[in-house]
C-alpha cells in the first residue's frame, strides 16, 4: 500500500483502501478496508469460514474486491504479517471460502499467470492477463472526469449524459 496505494486492474479489481484517522478531502471514499472486512467477516459468521480454520470472523482482513462481488482478503492467525494467507470469498464459487498459500502480491501474479489449479475468482477477467494494468484511484478518478476510460484510454461514450 506504501509503494502503488488503492486502484484498480482493469476494471476487474479493486485494491481498497485502509481508512486513516484523517481521511483526504479527495479520498475515494467508498468500498474501502474497514466496509469491505466488515462484508467478509458478516460473510464469514454466516456462513462459516473454510472448513480447515479454526478461528473466528475476526481473522480476516479484506484487501480487495473483484467485479464479481468477491472479496479477497488475509487470514490473519498468524502473529506475522509476512505469513498471511490469502482468504478469498468466492461468490460463485463451491465452497464460497478459498485459501492460497501466498501473499497478496503473489496471490496477484498467481491470479495473471494462470498460476492456480483453476481461476480463484468469479470472473475470469484477469485469469492469464498478460498484461494488467493497475491505476492509482486517483488517476483513475481523473480519467474518468476527462471522458477517458482509465484501462483503455478510449473515449467514455457516457461522459456528460445526465441520468435521471
Amino acid at each position: 500500500m506504501s509503494m502503488y496505494g488503492a486502484g484498480g486492474i482493469d476494471g476487474a479489481l479493486s485494491v481498497v483502501t485502509p481508512e486513516a484517522s484523517t481521511q483526504p478531502a479527495d479520498s475515494p471514499g467508498l468500498g474501502g478496508m474497514a466496509a469491505e472486512t466488515a462484508n467478509m467477516r458478516h460473510m464469514w459468521e454466516s456462513e462459516g469460514g473454510p472448513d480447515e480454520v479454526d478461528a473466528g470472523a475476526d481473522s480476516v482482513v479484506a484487501w480487495g474486491v473483484s467485479c464479481g462481488a468477491d472479496i479477497l482478503g488475509w487470514l490473519t492467525v498468524d502473529h506475522d504479517p509476512d505469513k498471511w494467507p490469502v482468504v478469498v470469498w468466492e461468490r460463485h464459487g463451491r465452497p464460497h471460502w478459498k485459501i492460497y498459500d501466498c501473499g497478496m502480491a503473489e496471490f496477484l501474479r498467481r491470479l495473471f499467470t494462470k498460476g492456480f489449479d483453476e481461476c480463484p475468482l468469479s470472473d475470469a477477467s484477469l485469469w492469464g492477463a498478460s498484461c494488467p494494468h493497475f491505476v492509482h484511484w486517483r488517476e483513475e478518478r481523473r480519467r474518468w472526469e476527462s471522458g477517458v476510460d482509465p484501462y483503455t484510454g478510449e473515449p467514455d461514450p457516457y461522459f456528460g449524459m445526465k441520468f435521471d
